[in-house]
């Protein structure tokens, strides 16, 4: 199993318009092979957090090739900020 947090901070002025494109990449996500949970929090500062649990790197991959991720990607830059990957840490 492969879990990780995502903290997306937006530009200044822009949580509005990230919303809008995080919310298609949340559903599509949710729907692939091999996701377990793809959620989403939000704060009214413009902070974002995706919680994501898949069950293998090959699910992840192929996540990360979808359609629907890449085409984030391209909006994000605009959008955002600074993006930080949280692995979960074994206690």
């Amino acid at each position: 199993m492969i879990e990780f947090s995502v903290v997306i901070y937006s530009q200044p002025n822009q949580q509005g318009a990230l919303l809008d494109a995080l919310l298609p990449l949340v559903k599509s996500s949710r729907e692939e092979v091999g996701a377990v949970m793809y959620d989403l929090h939000a704060s009214e500062e413009g902070v974002f957090v995706i919680t994501e649990k898949w069950q293998s790197q090959d699910a992840l991959d192929a996540h990360e090739a979808t359609e629907h991720f890449v085409g984030f990607q391209e909006k994000a830059g605009e959008l955002v900020e600074k993006v930080l990957r949280l692995p979960l840490v074994s206690v």
